[in-house]
């Protein structure tokens, strides 16, 4: 009984770390080609990178991933919680979610390095200087704060580091010709950011747990098979 219970639970495991890393280099490939290929683009390249479109491929993605895992339940013993089939799928969501972000900032340091031919190192201590200036962090999460509120960041270390009062002159021009307070447009455009990411953000989030659910509804309708399934009798 311990024999079969160990390799019933490697199995899932297995099938786990499959499902995940399909899911999870899809993801990294969608980035890299969008941020290769489609949003270098003039002017469209630019509005759909604002507009975050790619992240539309959270929907088959996130199928996938809910579907997978939930249907790898089914080499668990039938009387499993729950919250144990749930697990992987809590875990494993926030990884995936945001790894596309990852890349994204990666690249960008990469870009940077490439057309400041500086150290990269020198590129992220520059980074993160601009980076906290904007959003008060550092690192990836800063990254993604700033980008929230300027997809199109700068791509040369000159640039960089005067991103900030860049922003400043551009939001100045907007309050002079508009007669709008400054800080009005600041909440615009965060509010228009945050609320870009918290849409992709539910939307994978309803994907995976409607595909999870159809998963373990797959996998206890495979385990009802094993044993309804009637033994055939040696012949005499």
């Amino acid at each position: 009984m311990a024999r079969l219970f160990k390799s019933a639970t490697l199995r899932y495991v297995i099938t786990v770390i499959l499902v995940v890393a399909l899911v999870l280099l899809a993801r990294l490939a969608i980035t890299w080609a969008a941020e290769t290929f489609l949003h270098p683009l003039p002017i469209a390249g630019g509005w759909i990178k604002s507009l975050e479109l790619v992240e539309l491929s959270v929907i088959p993605l996130f199928a996938v991933l809910g579907w997978g895992l939930g249907a790898a339940s089914r080499h668990l013993p039938s009387k499993s919680p729950l919250l144990l089939k749930t697990l992987a799928l809590v875990v494993i969501f926030p990884l995936i979610f945001f790894s596309s972000y990852w890349l994204r900032y990666q690249l960008w340091l990469d870009q940077v390095s490439a057309q400041s031919d500086l150290p990269r190192q020198q590129v992220i201590d520059t980074a993160n200087i601009a980076l906290e200036r904007e959003s008060g962090s550092t690192g990836f999460w800063g990254y993604y704060r700033t980008t929230t509120r300027m997809p199109l960041l700068p791509a040369t270390g000159a640039e960089l580091q005067r991103m900030t009062e860049d922003q400043r002159w551009f939001r100045a021009e907007l309050t002079r010709f508009s007669g709008i307070e400054p800080g009005v447009f600041s909440m615009i455009f965060d509010g228009a950011g945050w609320g870009i990411r918290l849409f992709y953000l539910i939307l994978a989030t309803i994907t995976s747990l409607i595909y999870f659910l159809k998963g373990l509804a797959w996998a206890d309708t495979q385990r009802l098979r094993r044993l309804t399934k009637p033994t055939v009798s040696a012949s005499p």
